[in-house]
């Protein structure tokens, strides 16, 4: 009899840890804005919750589609910038661990978001995308992971500013 509580007990606990994971990702936050950052092990996925923009530990930032295939990356992982502080006498390390958007700017940077280590070229991407008409006060205030597979930083009523270039996927 104890054997056949305990077992159901692990059924039970088993389903309800399904039913969570499966409300977490329903419920999972879909966009980024201004000031707002992205630490090491979150993500943003998208409203159907196929795609996640993931902040890996290793520094390197990923969309992934269903079941974990890689689609983009910011190529950030295991970078390390080195710098020799005088005033202590010893060589200090950052890693990147957040990606923040401020400014209009979306980064990958260390903690202090003093140290850049990607940035996304909005300036290049707009210039090809608007074909060098690129709307006067184009400035991204709201990256938003898509159902279609893009990841897209957006200008409130003016349109896109950079994308992943990962949709229809």
């Amino acid at each position: 009899m104890k054997s056949m509580t305990s077992k159901l007990v692990l059924i039970l606990l088993a389903v309800f840890m399904l039913q969570l994971n499966h409300v977490s990702a329903a419920s999972a936050k879909s966009t980024l804005g201004p000031g707002e950052t992205l630490a090491k092990g979150q993500m943003l996925s998208s409203p159907s919750g196929r795609f996640n923009l993931v902040m890996q530990n290793d520094g390197n930032l990923v969309l992934y589609r269903d079941a974990g295939i890689p689609m983009w990356d910011s190529n950030t992982d295991d970078d390390v910038y080195k710098y020799y502080d005088p005033f202590l006498g010893r060589e200090f390390q950052r890693y990147p661990e957040a990606l923040t958007l401020m400014g209009g700017t979306l980064r990958v940077t260390d903690p202090s978001k003093n140290i850049v280590f990607w940035t996304a070229d909005t300036k290049g991407w707009s210039n090809a995308h608007y074909q060098g008409n690129v709307p006067a006060g184009l400035f991204g205030d709201s990256l938003v992971v898509q159902d279609d597979g893009n990841v897209v930083l957006y200008a409130t009523g003016k349109g896109p500013v950079w994308a992943s270039n990962t949709g229809g996927h």
